[in-house]
């Protein structure tokens, strides 16, 4: 279900209509990477859509993969990196599938906004994914939008929105004990992101993966 509405939406809209598409990537994810790595480590991102920000954090001169279920948001974000005259890589995959084609380790991993598209029947298999991706005491941030949102009705953890798709709203304490088999928390807390369409009360959460 979730590919197909991913896959109708950017191959019928424009991308400036997409409510998540911002070209710009936000100085929190810039901030988080820079003072993290170093301009040798890989960085991941899952759920790049477009590839705004893997453009972005190759521009700055990280080694980045982006990898998303939408194979028509990965040609476009391949023609955006071709344009920008950046070298990085994106892969159209299912993040919660097997990600054959993955065989990278990584020292950096972000999902932005892409949590709450996935429920919580998923979430385990997911962390798993991203848990097996990244090297031992590599960093993860997840930012997904909070349970006390007050868009799209602002109640209920499952809301629908006007695109059709269905979304799930987490609280800190939910993020923290998903990621807790794997990760150590560096930083929790509810933050204020802008979007297209009014402001978002998002939950951020900074992570170390365990060294063993």
């Amino acid at each position: 279900m979730i590919k197909e509405q991913m896959e109708k939406i950017y191959r019928d809209m424009e991308l400036a209509a997409i409510p998540w598409n911002v070209e710009t990537a936000p100085e929190i994810l810039k901030s988080a990477v820079a003072s993290r790595t170093t301009r040798s480590s890989k960085v991941i991102e899952f759920g790049c859509g477009a590839g705004n920000y893997v453009v972005a954090l190759s521009s700055m001169g990280f080694d980045v993969t982006g990898v998303d279920i939408a194979e028509h948001a990965i040609e476009i974000a391949r023609r955006s990196a071709l344009r920008a005259g950046v070298a990085c890589r994106f892969v159209a995959a299912d993040v919660l599938g097997e990600l054959p084609t993955i065989n990278d380790k990584y020292d950096f991993g972000y999902d932005w906004e892409l949590l709450h598209h996935i429920f919580p029947e998923d979430r385990e298999r997911y962390v798993r994914n991203v848990c097996r991706l990244l090297n031992p005491s590599a960093t993860h941030l997840s930012v997904c939008f909070s349970e006390h949102d007050p868009q799209f009705g602002g109640v209920g953890k499952y809301r629908e929105t006007s695109l059709g798709t269905v979304l799930y709203f987490s609280s800190e304490a939910e993020v923290e004990s998903l990621f807790a088999t794997c990760f150590l928390v560096e930083e929790l807390k509810t933050i204020e992101l802008g979007g297209k369409h009014g402001s978002h009360r998002a939950v951020y959460a900074l992570l170390r993966k365990k060294s063993s």
